[in-house]
């Protein structure tokens, strides 16, 4: 039976030409789905690409206040041509995207879903909008994706919770991590330990920063040989490189702005004794399993999925909120080379329920049998 899918997507980074996540996660749909037609915000420089057999990623020619009706002028061109058995939406910031599938969906009887991967300032805040956020998702959930098929979250214990308060059926919810990973190139060999500990990601508020320039201030102060990595780039670098030039460890840091391939970050895993991310809200975070893939153990906050993947002490470790405690925490742990290794060989097998093959699949499947059920 013919499946073709209609997605109202949030990823830029196809139609400017670059290959992040969702490129494979298009791919694994691929295999289920023999159309796959994909509107996403405008970007620039974006243009029309066709990055898998069968898929076709359209960029918003309108700002992003008009991107609601464009999609659903646009969708419904696309649904009345190709008559797409399911709607999915990337849903976040002012619900552009879900507003327009929840109209679609009413307007041709195609059942969608709504897809949300982290609530803002959930479970803490690192911005002062973050609680007006909130209470627009809420909205949002309660009011106008009631009319979806299916409420999509990442993780099995952080999002559901918070839906679930705001009244949300379990029935509703519908768990299918998004956090993925090759564990072919993120796999252990063997590398000199170049740095003591590290960071990746991207530099924005909710990666806890401060924490971070905490913990590898306090680390450094303990070992005159301590070294670092930084992975990254965004808005925080600024304030980051102050913070780190206060504590006196500026030049003990080394800057990784860009990595060319995954298999480049693998390599950098590889050379840190351990990974600090102390985030502050999450889907994943893909780092933390992509190092420990690598068999580099992970210092991480309890966000998205980290809680039902790292079980303390024996294959990371889950921090405290507080920046001193936490950094006290991983000095402590840091002695230990004995822990920190047994700990890295215990993060591998931890990482086998993200393999991108099963992930992929699994998602691929879920939303070939929605499409093919037709009900709303």
């Amino acid at each position: 039976m013919s499946a073709r899918l209609l997605m109202l997507s949030g990823d830029r980074d196809l139609t400017t030409g670059r290959r992040g996540p969702f490129h494979t996660t298009l791919e694994g749909l691929a295999a289920e789905f023999d159309r796959i037609d994909v509107l996403s915000p405008r970007a620039d420089g974006a243009r029309t690409v066709e990055p898998h057999p069968g898929v076709r990623v359209e960029p918003a020619p309108t700002s992003r206040v008009r991107q609601s009706a464009w999609m659903r002028r646009r969708g419904a061109e696309l649904l009345r041509d190709h008559r797409h058995g399911l709607i999915v939406s990337h849903d976040y910031g002012i619900f552009a995207n879900g507003r327009a599938a929840a109209r679609l969906s009413g307007r041709f009887g195609t059942p969608y879903v709504s897809e949300i991967h982290h609530v803002p300032g959930h479970p803490r805040r690192a911005q002062w909008w973050e609680p007006l956020a909130q209470m627009v998702y809420r909205i949002y959930v309660t009011r106008v994706a009631r009319s979806a098929a299916a409420i999509r979250v990442v993780n099995r214990r952080e999002v559901p919770d918070l839906l679930a308060g705001w009244g949300v059926p379990a029935e509703r919810v519908l768990v299918l991590p998004s956090a993925y990973i090759d564990r072919n190139v993120f796999t252990p060999r063997d590398a000199v330990k170049d740095y003591t500990l590290g960071f990746v990601g991207r530099l924005v508020a909710n990666k806890n920063l401060d924490y971070v320039i905490h913990v590898f201030a306090r680390v450094a102060a303990g070992d005159s040989q301590a070294r670092f990595a930084v992975a990254g780039q965004g808005p925080g670098m600024p304030a980051l490189r102050r913070g780190l030039a206060r504590s006196g460890i500026l030049d003990r840091v080394n800057f990784v702005e860009w990595l060319d391939s995954p298999a480049d970050l693998a390599d950098l895993y590889r050379r840190m004794r351990a990974l600090v991310a102390p985030s502050l809200s999450e889907g994943g975070p893909r780092v933390c399993l992509e190092a420990m893939a690598c068999g580099t153990p992970v210092f991480a906050t309890p966000v998205g999925v980290m809680p039902e993947t790292i079980e303390h002490g024996v294959n990371g470790w889950l921090l405290p909120w507080s920046a001193e405690a936490g950094a006290a925490m991983v000095e402590r742990v840091l002695r230990d080379s004995d822990e920190v290794r047994e700990a890295g060989h215990a993060a591998r097998a931890a990482t086998a329920q993200f393999e991108k093959s099963s992930v992929l699949g699994a998602y691929a499947a879920s939303y070939r049998r929605l499409a093919e059920s037709g009900a709303t």
